[in-house]
Order: C-alpha cells, then structure tokens, then sequence
C-alpha cells in the first residue's frame, strides 16, 4: 500500500513537473509582448528619392535623400531672388516632415526676429520651394509599414540689400 502510494506521488509530480521546465505562458507572452514593442524614434527605411535606390545602406540612403533634398530646394530657390532690408547671414531650422503618402511638407520655421524682419517674403518663398518639390518620393518605412518621418533641416540665409 505504501509503495502504490509513493508511486501515485511520484507520477502526479512528473506529471506537473513538465510545466515548470517547459516555457510557460507568460514566457511566451513576454516575447510576444518584445516583439510589438515599436521604437518610434527610429525607422527602418529612411524616405528616398528615385535616384537613391541603389545606395546599399541606410546611412547612405539618408544621406543620398538629404543631399537631393537640399540639391532640388537649391534649384527652385535659385530661380528666385528675395529682397533683404538689411545684410543678413544667418541659420534658420525648418522642421519638414515626410508623410506615408511621400510628401514633403513644412511643419515650422525657426527663426530669430531678424531674419523676420528683414526677408519678411521669406516663409511664402520656403512653402513654395517645398510645394514645387516632386511627389516622387518613397515614405519611411517601418517594418515594412509606410510611416511619417520629421526632419530639421538648416538652411543657412546670406542676403544683402
């Protein structure tokens, strides 16, 4: 009797012991749970131009999408001339974002008073710039998911009267 008894014992315990060893639930619920954890400071694609889809990897395609960037905005700008009341050389930040569609779009200038008051044409002139820019561009991407990506742009500004 006690023999059967220390058998039922031991079968119970090797039964139940597999759950301790065996990953439990919320082992698995803690991988899963890493694994929709979304950096959103980051993306996995930055947005692209056409004419940076051969550059093999990521910092070369955001700096290839930086520099056609500022090439294209130098092209249009280009074609226009603003008049300054006063010399200016300064920097001004523009805070541009890339939506999941590709386009370009200024979310705000910063600027100082100065800047302000002597090129007053000067925000009409950057919307327009980044109006005229091609709708041909690749959004971010995130996981494969297109996503909307911010970017601070500097644009140095040197006028004369």
């Amino acid at each position: 009797m006690f023999f059967r008894l220390v058998v039922l014992i031991s079968i119970i315990m090797v039964t139940y012991s597999c759950d301790f060893i065996s990953p439990n639930k919320t082992t698995l619920r803690n991988t899963a749970l890493l694994d929709t954890i979304v950096d959103y400071n980051d993306v996995d694609v930055y947005p692209l131009f056409l004419d940076c889809n051969n550059c093999d990897t990521s910092e070369k395609q955001n700096l290839c999408f930086e520099m056609e960037l500022i090439r294209r905005l130098q092209k249009i700008t280009g074609k226009n001339s603003l008049g300054a009341k006063g010399t200016v050389s300064d920097t001004l930040m523009v805070d541009i974002l890339v939506d999941v569609e590709g386009k370009i779009s200024i979310v705000k200038i910063h600027k100082n008073l100065k800047i302000e008051q002597q090129v007053p044409e000067l925000d009409s002139l950057l919307f327009h710039s980044f109006a005229s820019l091609p709708a041909t561009i690749q959004p971010s991407l995130k996981r494969g998911i297109p996503v909307n990506s911010m970017f601070t742009l500097p644009i140095l500004i040197s006028a004369k009267e």
